[in-house]
């Protein structure tokens, strides 16, 4: 488990490293947040996190599931003099470990992926939201040419990485979203399918 969380540390400040202040400033901007507090589901090494915090005046809740990458990302954190700004918390998407309505702001990306039960990590993510703070929720590279950049890099590494992103994504399509978003009584949802990624936003009333 070390391993596989370090060799996807280096891969996230490397390969992936130039798409993160992208879609910081495109959920800033989106959302018209730019202060408050903020949280990031499945932060793993924390670039998402610390990228916010960077590009705002937030202080941004930093989670995930896994030891190891609560480690990287604590160490990230450090690196980058944001300490008190991004704060390293272990949770579960199922159960996040905070009251409801504590953020203005929740983000993720890439990690709805591999949640054990959608249905429930989208409440969870809806219900630490404050009256009218936004979840963007979701996975993306920030515009088409980063895409192909990361895509055609990533093959070189890997073969079937391409592929494994299609399968990903066509596991996860725009109907499954809805049917988890109604199941759990949430309405007040906008489904993103464009250059910018493949995105979720809630906005809680």
């Amino acid at each position: 488990m070390a391993m596989k969380s370090s060799g996807f540390a280096k891969i996230a400040g490397t390969v992936f490293a130039p798409i993160y202040p992208v879609i910081a400033e495109q959920i800033l901007t989106s959302c018209n947040i730019h202060a408050g507090n903020a949280l990031d589901i499945g932060c793993g090494p924390g670039h998402l996190a610390t990228a916010l915090a960077m590009k705002s005046d937030m202080v941004v809740q930093a989670m995930d599931i896994s030891p190891d990458m609560i480690k990287i990302c604590g160490e990230r954190i450090d690196e980058t003099g944001l300490c008190g700004r991004v704060i390293p918390v272990h949770g579960d998407v199922s159960a996040i470990p905070f009251d409801s309505g504590s953020f203005d702001l929740v983000v993720s990306r890439g990690s709805w992926f591999f949640w054990e039960d959608l249905p429930k990590g989208l409440s969870e993510a809806y219900r630490v939201l404050r009256p009218g703070g936004i979840a963007f929720i979701g996975g993306g590279f920030g515009n088409s040419a980063l895409k192909r950049e990361i895509v055609a890099a990533m093959k070189e590494k890997d073969p079937g990485f391409e592929e494994g992103m299609k399968e990903r994504i066509q596991s996860m399509p725009p109907e499954r979203v809805a049917v988890a978003l109604h199941s759990v009584g949430i309405s007040n949802y906008t489904i993103i399918n464009d250059e910018t990624g493949y995105w979720v936003r809630m906005v809680q009333s």
